[in-house]
């Protein structure tokens, strides 16, 4: 509790001198930050909340810092990490569906990783001053952001910009900037209503005045949205896709081994018998969800498959089709200095890895792309060449050795008509530059194949849908989505909604979308912001560096 005294009478205390020397005043501003990243999260329909969830943290610096307390550092720390631990909690506990000692420590690493932006900026801030302070808080900040899409402990989740997938209508920009646009949005609507407010006040002004600013910076970039919204019109030439969501349960029926699973072939003659439902003589393109066949095929004899056969004569009987699936399969090393580091090695087999893949089948080529953006833990051992030996332990354990395989390039398919598409996987939608990548390649759909129902019906696989949304705007690329279990739907170069399938249910749709083929800026240039931002935050944090050195 803060030590101090104030100097004026006790009746002319604020209110506010008083809530700060209360013992609930650090809880509260915890509480109310969890709130306001709660509210304005997806699917919860209370967005611009966002321009204020960073404040209460900020005040939390400013309050500490001038209090006298003793150990200010630790408490601070105590109190980020207990906000920031809600706000990862409160918009991803769903992860714990899945795998509840992953899920655990997927929020509570993720929390601590948040404190590292948090705490350069109180670095930063005590020896530049508070302007070049503030302004590294959003450097910091969008840098972090930046790290946490590239490493292999990659989290995307939380980038700030995802947070608008609900209204592309107002990030129409998003086409210029990508998500760290509204990254660099917030943050700096955050840090300007602290200063407005908050900054070294007796109490808040909340004036007209200082209200003005505020609204304007908010405002202003969705009336710019709504204005590029009414006039984009859609391009390129229109072609008919179908979707399959066959809604096989993940747990229980899809995997070799679980209680009631379903024979890969029975599984197959499914989808086949129910993607006929929907499927014309102009249909160009067929989706199956993301391993939709699991059995593991091994690369090099993928076309004597009986079940690739069979799914071959399939296609065949419709004179335009492309299909894209999902399967699992393998590829084999000859030894141990041509063999990835996320390879495996087993007794009798030798070195091998083992792919989520998207195969395509077309008139022309069928071809594979291996899934590259990896779930931390689930698919893939973070940083194998430093941790091969707890590889090893886990694989010989019966765990995951490495994880799956991956592929540096992003492949695009291309049908007859030399339409291409990008054949993402599940993860990977979540990552602006690495779609956009498709897009530079030659991609003119985003196609996505996944499978969401690990997390059962809640928040997760809706945000999982919506941020496909920021993608269609971000390329201009229309979007056909493809879950096992989840939402299946298409989605325009606005980012609409034009055909969404309801949760837990099967279910054939067609629809017709367009083929863009004109690059974006931001699909020309990617995260630019972002590496901006980060070169900044290196000078900027050498400047606070060298301020420190030059003071002892």
């Amino acid at each position: 509790m803060n030590t101090t005294t104030s100097t004026l009478p006790k009746e002319k205390l604020s209110w506010w001198w008083r809530a700060k020397n209360s013992r609930w005043f650090l809880p509260g501003l915890a509480a109310t930050s969890v709130l306001l990243f709660w509210l304005s999260w997806p699917v919860l329909p209370f967005a611009p909340l966002l321009f204020a969830a960073f404040v209460p943290l900020l005040l939390m610096e400013q309050h500490i810092g001038q209090g006298g307390y003793k150990k200010p550092g630790r408490l601070l720390a105590g109190w980020w990490y207990l906000a920031l631990l809600g706000w990862n909690g409160a918009t991803t506990w769903w992860v714990i569906n899945s795998t509840l000692i992953g899920g655990v420590f997927a929020n509570l690493a993720n929390a601590g990783l948040m404190l590292i932006p948090l705490f350069l900026f109180r670095y930063t801030k005590q020896r530049t001053g508070p302007w070049l302070g503030y302004l590294s808080f959003i450097l910091y900040w969008i840098t972090f952001e930046h790290i946490h899409l590239s490493w292999d402990l990659s989290w995307p989740w939380l980038t700030l910009g995802n947070a608008f997938a609900m209204h592309p209508e107002w990030v129409q920009w998003y086409e210029w900037t990508g998500v760290f646009g509204g990254s660099l949005w917030v943050l700096l609507g955050n840090v300007l209503i602290f200063l407005l407010f908050f900054y070294r006040q007796e109490a808040p002004r909340f004036s007209a005045k200082n209200l003005l600013p505020i609204l304007l910076w908010i405002l202003l970039p969705i009336a710019a949205g709504y204005i590029r919204y009414w006039g984009y019109e859609e391009k390129g030439i229109e072609q008919e896709i179908v979707i399959l969501q066959p809604n096989i349960d993940p747990f229980t029926e899809k995997f070799a081994g679980s209680e009631n699973f379903i024979p890969y072939e029975e599984q197959v003659r499914r989808f086949m018998q129910s993607s006929q439902t929907q499927l014309t003589p102009s249909t160009d393109f067929l989706l199956w969800p993301e391993t939709a066949i699991d059995q593991a095929f091994d690369e090099a004899y993928l076309h004597q498959q009986p079940i690739i056969r069979e799914i071959k004569a399939f296609t065949r009987q419709y004179p335009k089709l492309s299909l894209l699936t999902g399967i699992t399969s393998y590829g084999m090393y000859a030894n141990a200095q041509v063999a990835p580091p996320t390879a495996r090695f087993r007794d009798g087999i030798g070195y091998f890895d083992v792919f989520n893949t998207a195969y395509f089948v077309s008139e022309q080529l069928d071809s594979t792309y291996h899934k590259s953006k990896l779930v931390p833990g689930v698919e893939i051992m973070p940083y194998p060449q430093a941790l091969s030996w707890l590889s090893e332990t886990l694989f010989n354990l019966g765990g995951s050795s490495g994880g799956f395989g991956r592929q540096e390039e992003r492949t695009v398919f291309y049908d007859s008509e030399g339409i291409g598409i990008s054949p993402s996987i599940c993860y990977e939608s979540v990552y602006g530059d690495f779609m956009a990548e498709f897009v530079r390649n030659g991609a003119n759909y985003i196609f996505i194949i996944t499978n969401d129902g690990w997390w059962g019906n809640t928040a997760g696989h809706r945000q999982h849908f919506h941020y496909a949304r920021l993608r269609a705007i971000e390329n201009r690329r229309s979007i056909a989505r493809c879950a096992n279990t989840g939402i299946s739907g298409f989605m325009n170069q606005r980012g609409d909604v034009l055909q969404a399938t309801p949760y837990w249910e099967p279910a054939v749709i067609r629809g017709s979308i367009r083929a863009n083929e004109q690059l974006t800026f931001y699909a020309r240039y990617g995260d630019y912001l972002a590496r901006t931002a980060a070169w900044i935050a290196a000078f900027v944090l050498i400047a606070a560096f060298v301020r420190k050195r030059a003071k002892r």
